[in-house]
């Protein structure tokens, strides 16, 4: 269970549109995180109308996204960094988070947007990711499931 696939990686464009749409959102420093969990079913072989492709489809209870801002690291080399730390704590810690998802029978989309203008320890980051997925854990059962449906209305908040 410790790898990162490349399923597990959030980068269909629909997906993505929905998740920074519809998602719920908190600042945990130093993350935007993005999040939206819906019923595992939901999500047929048809969304908004189209065929799902083979990269939108769910192979792993969540996908991923991580980005960094090229105003906090202006050369490529440094944000490349910022996410690979990132994603490599993400790795190692989503055991937990996998099986309170399939407990849920959900699928979720999550995005770490990293804010911070320092470079990430390796540590600091392994000891952040448990909590910072803890917390996503807890807001989930909190609020419910959210629905996606058929529309591309934005929800109210």
């Amino acid at each position: 269970m410790q790898t990162f696939k490349k399923n597990e990686r959030l980068g269909n464009y629909r997906l993505r549109q929905l998740l920074f749409e519809r998602g719920r959102r908190f600042f945990y420093y130093p993350f935007r995180v993005f999040y939206l969990c819906f019923p595992r079913d939901e999500l047929s072989m048809r969304l908004f109308g189209e065929y799902i492709p083979p990269s939108a489809r769910f192979h792993y209870p969540s996908k991923v996204l991580v980005g960094t801002s090229r105003r906090s690291f202006a050369r490529a080399n440094q944000r490349n960094r910022v996410k690979r730390i990132v994603k490599e704590a993400y790795r190692k810690n989503k055991k937990d988070f996998y099986s309170f998802v399939d407990k849920k029978q959900a699928r979720c989309l999550l995005g770490f947007i990293y804010v911070g203008r320092e470079m990430p320890e390796y540590s600091d980051m392994m000891l952040l990711m448990p909590d910072l997925l803890a917390g996503i854990a807890q807001r989930i059962d909190k609020e419910g499931l959210d629905h996606i449906g058929g529309s591309r209305q934005k929800k109210d908040k």
